[in-house]
């Protein structure tokens, strides 16, 4: 799961890498503007089993490459599935936080994920942090406050839920270092997308509601887009280093803002904006720092995305 030089892929492998980072991060900040949308008609629970099933699709695709259903063979199923639940309630409590705050205002907490990977790196498996990753975790978590206010007057249950689920993704992706090179992207994938449905799918029966077939057509996109996000990760992980790729998932910090107020109507603060540049500069220099050490690159821990790992 350690990168490799950048310089070893030629230069249009890592254009391809770019522009398929681009891709998969504006199918997941495109779904995640969908869920926002049918959140306010269906729970949570339903949304996220209804996706789940049509995000698979996109896996089933990508697995088509890689020796068909042989590609889905757990070789260390009790840490596979362990990232599973853990990604899957990363997702549930980051789509219950899109309910609940305007996009960028989510995005900017989840993106604690790969600052809190640093702590909990250092904390849970024991890799030496050094003080200048700890100082950019901490730039971080003042970036984050700056964006609740200074007063926290304004702290609900949506921030809550966007840090629950940062923590969370941050944990999955401690769990993925754990599993290594030994599983492929596919059988990750599958274990993830069953999670979510299985663990979705109590709540979603107790809650289910009439689905009109406009609600039906956000939520299909949205699990169509998701799976494909995931898909298109996983090939730009195979095009070029993870170091070339990580930096692109700060592309969703603008589809947040553009789709907030585009599609909802929401309007930034320059506060938001403040602590969102404090954020990413932290999540930036700590990307640098694995880099220069070769270790594990932080890719897209909040959301459950593929990481730094011999894709396959």
């Amino acid at each position: 799961m350690t990168d490799t030089p950048a310089l070893a892929a030629p230069v249009p492998a890592i254009g391809r890498a770019v522009a398929l980072a681009l891709l998969s991060y504006a199918c997941f900040s495109t779904a995640d503007a969908l869920v926002k949308l049918a959140a306010a008609r269906l729970p949570v629970e339903q949304i996220a089993l209804l996706m789940s099933g049509f995000a698979l699709l996109p896996v089933l695709f990508l697995a088509r490459g890689v020796g068909g259903l042989a590609a889905f063979r757990l070789r260390r199923p009790g840490l596979v599935l362990a990232r599973g639940i853990l990604t899957a309630l990363c997702a549930l409590a980051a789509w219950r936080a899109f309910a609940l705050l305007p996009l960028a205002d989510a995005y900017a907490i989840l993106f604690l994920a790969p600052i809190l990977v640093t702590a909990f790196s250092a904390l849970f498996l024991g890799e030496p942090v050094g003080i200048r990753r700890w100082s950019a975790a901490a730039v971080g978590f003042a970036g984050v406050l700056v964006m609740v206010r200074p007063d926290f007057e304004v702290i609900g249950l949506g921030h809550l839920l966007a840090l629950a689920a940062a923590a969370l993704g941050a944990a999955s992706f401690c769990v993925l270092k754990k599993i290594g090179n030994g599983e492929t992207s596919a059988a990750i994938l599958l274990a993830l997308f069953l999670s979510i449905g299985a663990i979705a799918a109590p709540g979603a029966i107790l809650a289910w509601r009439p689905l009109a077939g406009e609600d039906l057509l956000w939520v299909a996109m949205a699990g169509l887009l998701q799976g494909s996000g995931q898909a298109a990760l996983v090939l730009a992980t195979r095009e070029a280093p993870a170091s070339v790729v990580a930096p692109f998932q700060y592309s969703q910090m603008l589809w947040a803002v553009l789709l907030g107020l585009l599609v909802f109507g929401d309007r930034p603060t320059p506060l938001l904006f403040v602590g969102m540049a404090l954020v990413v500069a932290s999540g930036l220099y700590i990307l640098w720092r694995e880099r220069v050490r070769r270790g594990t690159v932080t890719l897209g821990a909040a959301r459950g995305e593929v990481p730094a790992r011999a894709a396959r």
